[in-house]
């Protein structure tokens, strides 16, 4: 289960690479196609701007010049003048103007003609003196810009400027007209390419364009126009097969609008054969990759994690697996040299598992011989310092001395009962009681009585509380044994009210049993010994501490942990 879970987080990951790289490209070529899309709109606005631009400077010129010659005097008394005048000086009068009018046709490109036309006398001077010229000017009474029969007209009428709001009748027109051809040939400089198209389109109805226009576009842009006289307006207009970026102008002096629409197809198709090259590169690699995946998995994968698996069972204790399984030849050599090292650990174990029981049981012994004669030696002085005076304390003496080396005499396993080892330390306690006047007081609950414990953990403690305690200070004569259960763990205070410890020495106590070798001498080899076989036997968590406590002697808190039997670790911690 683990390996085939393994196995789909590679090939998880392998996918979401895939899926990731193919995420960037096509927010790259997103990207691309954009900043494109913009550059190419960016430089059709800037064509459009410059069209508009040159058309302003045309009807400003068309503009200035209808205005020019209607507020001429030789124009405005033109009339008055030619009644006036005989046949040959009128005539000239009219050549006169007509000539200043041709002027302006010769230092200009755009304009085709212009003409002068006189309402009352429905006379008319013009560079184009035809019937058909004369026409558009009849209908005019105000100023400003007309499509006549398909060509732009700029009218100035005299009067040019109206008083107190009067309307008054026109005297004469003047009429420019512009050049058809020129104005179409300007939507050249609004196109990019092939691609693009321009036109113009007056009161959203005449279209005038040097390139046919499709009707169905045509249709569509009208549709979405709305007059902005001062920006660029951009419309998308889409068919099935093509798509379009349109622009707008509105021209509002001649209610025009000057448009441009380019197909984006031309320009986006290297681009999407570029993203068809990626797709199929990445199904390649994708189809490559799995293939690679799946020899990988039935030649190396699986060899891989079946060796894992058997170095797993080795790391939990079962040193009989072996590595059974038909191998290819890359994995035949590690399997074999799998096979003999898991059969020399094995052996390793076997042997490792004798020397150290072995090791177990003399060291315990050796710390037990230790402590015996170190207890008997004791208990020896004080029944020769008593027996001199006192038959009845050598009696008493003798008989809990007895049941102490009873006790002894009958261990013959590794562990006894709490209960039993407080009576074996009461016995102690009360052969020093007929010596000196202590008390003591022990502590056990029912429930802990029957509590295994490892032999003679507790009498040592009791025995340096009275040598080095007590009989350390005057009136000093209390022992107190407090056993107490924790959530992991048994504690046995052993309390009195000696002379006890400062800090210093405390702490000087503490590294001293750390040490692995005993104290020299005799002084604290108890409390050494003590302290070693509670750390062998329950744990590093398990041993001895030191505190001061009320009575200003000192307590030993013994910490028995006994989760490290159960294959736990837990810290307790009782300072006093």
């Amino acid at each position: 289960m683990l390996r085939k879970m393994y196995m789909k987080r590679f090939i998880y990951f392998f996918v979401f690479f895939l899926l990731l790289t193919l995420s960037l490209f096509f927010v790259m070529n997103r990207l691309s196609s954009k900043t494109l899309e913009d550059n190419l709109i960016g430089a059709s606005k800037n064509q459009l701007d410059y069209v508009k631009g040159i058309l302003d400077g045309i009807m400003y010129e068309a503009n200035m010049y209808g205005v020019q010659f209607a507020a001429d005097s030789d124009v405005r008394f033109y009339q008055s003048q030619v009644i006036e005048l005989s046949n040959y000086d009128s005539q000239m009068k009219k050549n006169e103007i007509v000539d200043r009018l041709r002027q302006i046709l010769l230092s200009s490109r755009s304009i085709e003609s212009i003409g002068i036309y006189w309402k009352s006398e429905e006379s008319f001077l013009s560079t184009n003196n035809t019937l058909e010229a004369r026409l558009p000017f009849k209908e005019v009474q105000e100023r400003g810009w007309r499509i006549v029969e398909g060509s732009l007209y700029y009218f100035a009428v005299y009067p040019y400027i109206q008083k107190n709001g009067k309307v008054e009748p026109a005297q004469y027109v003047v009429g420019v007209k512009l050049k058809t051809d020129y104005l179409k040939s300007l939507l050249k400089k609004a196109v990019n390419n092939d691609s693009s198209n321009a036109f113009f389109l007056f009161n959203q109805q005449q279209l005038w364009s040097e390139k046919e226009v499709d009707n169905d576009l045509l249709k569509a842009v009208n549709s979405m126009l709305t007059p902005q006289p001062e920006s660029t307006v951009k419309y998308d207009y889409h068919t099935k097969s093509d798509d379009y970026y349109v622009l707008s102008r509105y021209i509002e002096p001649i209610d025009a609008y000057l448009i441009t629409y380019t197909r984006t197809n031309d320009f986006l198709q290297p681009l999407d054969r570029n993203r068809k090259v990626f797709l199929v590169s990445i199904l390649a690699v994708l189809t490559l990759g799995l293939f690679v995946i799946f020899t990988f998995y039935r030649n190396y994968y699986r060899n891989i994690r079946l060796l894992e698996k058997k170095f797993s069972q080795v790391e939990q204790g079962n040193h009989n697996t072996r590595i059974t399984e038909n191998t290819d030849k890359e994995f035949y050599s590690l399997f074999r040299s799998f096979n003999h090292m898991v059969a020399e650990i094995q052996e390793l174990f076997v042997s490792l598992k004798t020397e150290t029981d072995l090791r177990r049981s003399a060291e315990l012994k050796q710390l037990q011989a230790q402590i015996n004669p170190h207890f008997l030696y004791n208990s020896l002085f004080y029944i020769m310092s008593v027996a001199q005076f006192s038959p009845d304390a050598v009696m008493r003496m003798s008989k809990h001395l007895a049941e102490y080396y009873r006790y002894l005499t009958k261990l013959d396993r590794h562990e006894v009962t709490l209960e039993s080892e407080l009576q074996f330390a009461e016995h102690f306690l009360i052969i020093m009681t007929l010596s000196k006047k202590i008390e003591y007081k022990i502590d056990l609950p029912s429930e802990l009585a029957s509590l295994p414990l490892t032999p003679l953990i507790i009498q040592p403690v009791v025995e340096n509380a009275i040598q080095h305690g007590i009989e350390g200070r005057q009136g000093a004569h209390q022992v107190t044994i407090d056993v107490k259960r924790t959530q992991t763990a048994i504690t046995i205070r052993i309390s009195d009210d000696g002379k006890g410890l400062s800090l210093e020495e405390i702490h000087r106590l503490e590294t001293q049993l750390e040490s692995d070798t005993p104290p020299e001498g005799i002084r604290g080899v108890g409390l050494w010994n003590v302290n070693r076989r509670l750390r062998n036997t329950y744990g590093e968590l398990s041993g001895l501490q030191f505190s001061t406590n009320d009575w200003g002697g000192l307590s030993v808190l013994m910490l028995i942990d006994f989760s490290a039997e159960k294959g736990e670790t837990y810290a307790t911690t009782d300072r006093g």
